[in-house]
């Protein structure tokens, strides 16, 4: 029995279209033009690969500069807030959450952005009063496809066996940061980056086209 749900966010329970990806050329351009204009298509593959990645250890990885790296992050985050008005949260979340509670089953979200984004996302998108908890990267010290987020909303919610977890994302990381943390049930959507054969060579037990057929999975 599934007693918690974890959602990743951008690309999962919102839409995406581009705006991450956008974010991230912004940011490269804004901190380090030079290098941005001959490594552009090296990047943006990199940032395809490593999405649902923390952030700023994206930049990290490809700036070698923890100073650059943090500028970046800012920058993206920055970038991201002023493209919230494109962000959409997917139709019949609320609705679905709302079940999932009733049935016994808590609802959580983990994130590669920073908590002063997600907080406004929260805000912007009525979802605070929609979840039992919510965690970041820097809040559980390391981001996806480490298991410390799923491990820190599950210690917060009470729920210690593994087994009765659901990790639900449409990246590689999501899905192996849930099988990293021995998630009962792995759930890739079909609505961000990586394709089907990528979740299911990641781990993930179904695949799905969008995340609202996740509860005939759960309950």
């Amino acid at each position: 029995m599934i007693k918690l749900a974890v959602f990743d966010i951008a690309g999962t329970i919102v839409s995406d279209d581009g705006v991450v990806l956008d974010c991230f050329s912004r940011a490269f351009e804004e901190v380090v033009p030079e290098i941005w204009s001959e490594r552009n298509k090296e990047f943006v593959a990199h940032a395809k690969k490593t999405m649902g990645q923390s952030k700023i250890e994206v930049f990290r990885e490809l700036l070698k500069s923890d100073e650059l790296a943090e500028r970046a992050s800012d920058s993206f985050q920055e970038h991201y807030l002023q493209r919230l008005p494109d962000v959409k949260l997917f139709k019949g979340i609320p609705t679905m959450f709302d079940t999932l509670r009733k049935r016994g089953v808590k609802v959580a979200l983990n994130t590669g952005f920073n908590r002063g984004t997600l907080d406004v996302l929260l805000d912007e998108l009525g979802l605070k009063s929609l979840v039992d908890a919510t965690a970041t990267q820097s809040e559980a010290l390391e981001g996806r496809p480490s298991p410390a987020m799923i491990q820190l909303v599950a210690d917060r919610l009470g729920v210690s066996d593994s087994s009765q977890v659901a990790v639900i994302g449409d990246t590689k990381s999501d899905i192996e940061a849930g099988k990293r943390f021995g998630a009962g049930i792995k759930i890739g959507v079909l609505t961000g980056e990586h394709s089907l054969e990528e979740l299911e060579v990641a781990g993930a037990d179904y695949v799905v086209e969008h995340v609202l057929q996740v509860d005939h999975i759960l309950i």
